[in-house]
């Protein structure tokens, strides 16, 4: 018999680990920048300063917002990344990209996210995020931003 999993729903139940992790990690480190003519708050763990302090290139945190069928909020991280980056400090970038695909097909759009339409000129990219947090976990980075 199989065991229900929680985590894997829309109205799925928060790991309790999840909350006692975060309340053992908490994001201490702060620092503000502007994209865009607004102030965005970028917070991180002391395990994603220690990454970072140790990583020899910058990384660049791409904060995508991706209008498909849906409008989805993306953070890629990159050690290389062509587009324009504001400094929050050495060794780390942060960079807005508000995207739409060409095409609304739901199959593709869930395998690969298909580039599309740059709204960096347009009216989307004054939705700039207020706060961002990164972590760095199990030895992959993860973002979220807010508004």
């Amino acid at each position: 018999m199989a065991l229900l999993d929680f985590d894997a729903g829309y109205f799925s139940l928060p790991s309790p680990w999840r909350g006692f992790d975060r309340w053992l990690n908490r994001f201490r480190h702060r620092r503000a920048v502007r994209i865009n003519a607004h102030d965005v708050e970028l917070r991180w763990t002391t395990r994603a300063d220690r990454s970072l302090r140790a990583r020899r290139e910058p990384l660049v945190v791409e904060l995508q917002l991706y209008f498909s069928c849906v409008v989805q909020k993306r953070v890629l991280f990159h050690a290389d990344y062509a587009g324009a980056s504001v400094e929050v400090m050495p060794g780390l970038k942060i960079a807005f990209h508000p995207l739409a695909s060409a095409a609304c097909e739901p199959v593709e759009f869930a395998a690969s996210h298909p580039p599309g339409r740059d709204l960096s000129d347009g009216k989307a990219a004054r939705m700039v995020p207020r706060r961002v947090d990164i972590d760095f976990r199990n030895e992959a980075w993860e973002g979220q931003f807010y508004y």
